[in-house]
Order: structure tokens, then C-alpha cells, then sequence
């Protein structure tokens, strides 16, 4: 997809239901590719709320008094992604945390601008490092070509193991 003409600014409590849809369509894939590594033996209980508790999350993210800073990125007024993020001014660590952009506009840029955007906030408001984190399996293969693109360079590989009991 080519660029489009977006903006970012920051999140009105109107816009929160259009961000879960985004959230929903763009993590879809994520939830389907999760289930089928761990298998519906242990997907049924491991993961059997996902969508609910990611949900649930974003609504906390954007209250108020959360602590998050959560930015929307609109096209033509309407709202196709979304990057919230923590500043922690002791540790002098940004953390970019739940954050989406909608499959319609995938590959526009949307989401490499939203991260720019907001690493440039953390950086006025005194963070020294940035970090996120994202899933390794091919369902995050968009999200870490992003992350990498808006400069995150340096990981710790990280595992998630499950056992049925």
C-alpha cells in the first residue's frame, strides 16, 4: 500500500470504541496464530479469554489516571491505529505498550510513524531508553519489521513454555 495522508494526535475518550475494532481486525491473526503453536488442548485454558483481557487492557490503558499515553493516528478523520505507551522517570525507560493499526491500511507507514511519535515523546519527557516487546512467531513479523524500522535494534530472546497438566 502506498502512503497515506495521516495524522497522529492525541487520544479523545470518544475514540475508544474505534479503537477496539482496530485492535480486534489487527489482532486477529495473533490470537488464531497463538492457539494453533499452543494447541486447543492448551489454548482452551491458557488462552481462552485473550480477546477479552486485551480488551479490557486497552480500556484501562486509555482512563485517565492509567498512567498510559495513548496517541491515535486518523485518516480522513477516521481512526486506523494507535500506540500507548509508559514513561518510568526514575529508570529513565519508555515503554511502548498495546498498539495496533487496522489490516485496511497495513503497510502505509502508519505504524513506523506512530512509534516515531511517540519515541520522540518519551525522549521530551526525559526517558534515556525505549523498549517493547513482541511475540517471535510469523504473526508478529509485521510489528517487529515496524519496531525495527522506527530504530529498535537491540532484544532479549524470550520464550513462552506451556504444559498441560
Amino acid at each position: 500500500m502506498s502512503e497515506l495522508d495521516f495524522e497522529i494526535r492525541p487520544f479523545a475518550e470518544a475514540d475508544l470504541p474505534t479503537l477496539q475494532e482496530v485492535r480486534e481486525a489487527a489482532f486477529a491473526p495473533v490470537f488464531k496464530s497463538f492457539r494453533s503453536i499452543m494447541g486447543k488442548d492448551i489454548a482452551q485454558f491458557a488462552y481462552a479469554d485473550a480477546e477479552i483481557e486485551q480488551g479490557a487492557h486497552l480500556d484501562e490503558m486509555c482512563r485517565p489516571s492509567s498512567g498510559h499515553n495513548v496517541y491515535v493516528a486518523t485518516v480522513a478523520n477516521r481512526v486506523v491505529g494507535f500506540c500507548g505507551y509508559t514513561v518510568n522517570s526514575e529508570s529513565k525507560v519508555g515503554e511502548v505498550g498495546l498498539n495496533a493499526v487496522h489490516p485496511d491500511v497495513d503497510g502505509a507507514g502508519i505504524g513506523t510513524a506512530l512509534y516515531g511519535y511517540v519515541l520522540a515523546q518519551m525522549k521530551k519527557e526525559g526517558m534515556a531508553v525505549a523498549m517493547v516487546s513482541t511475540g517471535r512467531d510469523p504473526s508478529h513479523e509485521p510489528a517487529r519489521r515496524a519496531y525495527q524500522k522506527a530504530g529498535f535494534e537491540r532484544g532479549i530472546p524470550s520464550i513462552w513454555l506451556l504444559k498441560k497438566l
